[in-house]
């Protein structure tokens, strides 16, 4: 079932002898040559070995990219239908693709992928998840409640031409350390709660956590050890389940 945890596994391996992808990234753990090596992980926490899929702009081999990365399982949730989840501890900075369907953001209006759509390259519509649920796991990462606060968000990198046919996908990034089974968690948006009339909620349980926000006295050690300033996100497009994702981390440091 897709909610059991893999057994052995309890944080991100680093690449055996002999793995082809010479280029990599998290001292050794993960693949960066998603031109031509498959990003995910497996279950075991190594780095994938096998070649991305060419007949999609995906940085995923075919398994992955129907089966999910190895990183991550979608499980059950009593008040928000199913979250993602660690499969092991995930170290900040691990990254992972945002993918689906590009379709128009009218098309989507009044279906399933209304409530799912991220936005896609400028004019280029949007990522539509929904079509496939097994392998695109990234739709099912919760908002954080009010204690809580986000663990991923989206960068400019894309996957696919703006007009592309196929799959397309946006690269999402872990901004902290994730604990096994901890879940992985976006900011949605203001508006996006507006505009369905639905009120946030904390959505962390006892066997599958959410990230909590920093107290004032965490904040404040924080900026004493700091001495440069955060670093600037790239400018926000507008919602749906956009760039959002980027603004919330300023939020909370302001808060």
């Amino acid at each position: 079932a897709m909610e059991n945890a893999p057994m052995g596994a309890t944080e991100l391996q680093p690449a055996g002898p002999g793995h082809p992808c010479k280029r990599m990234r998290l001292g050794g753990r993960q693949n960066n040559m998603p031109d031509e090596f498959c990003m995910a992980s497996t279950k075991s926490g190594k780095p994938c070995s096998r070649r991305k899929d060419e007949t999609c702009a995906l940085p995923f081999c075919q398994a992955h990219r129907e089966g999910g990365d190895g990183a991550f399982r979608i499980v059950p949730h009593p008040r928000a239908g199913h979250v993602l989840v660690a499969n092991f501890d995930i170290p900040r900075g691990y990254k992972t693709v945002f993918w689906g369907t590009r379709k128009t953001w009218k098309a989507t209006e009044g279906k399933e992928g209304e409530d799912y759509a991220m936005c896609f390259r400028s004019n280029g519509g949007v990522i539509d998840p929904t079509t496939h649920k097994r392998g695109s796991q990234m739709q099912f990462m919760s908002n954080p409640g009010p204690n809580e606060r986000q663990n991923m968000r989206s960068t400019n990198e894309f996957y696919g031409k703006t007009y592309e046919d196929g799959l397309v996908g946006r690269e999402f990034v872990v901004m902290h350390d994730v604990k096994k089974n901890h879940q992985l968690l976006i900011w949605y948006g203001y508006s996006w709660f507006d505009a369905r009339g639905i009120d946030r909620i904390d959505v962390g349980t006892k066997r599958y956590p959410a990230t909590l926000r920093e107290t004032k006295d965490e904040k404040e050690a924080k900026k004493a050890k700091k001495k440069s300033p955060v670093a600037k996100t790239a400018k926000a497009a507008k919602p749906p389940l956009g760039d959002a994702t980027n603004a919330r981390e300023k939020a909370d440091a302001a808060a």
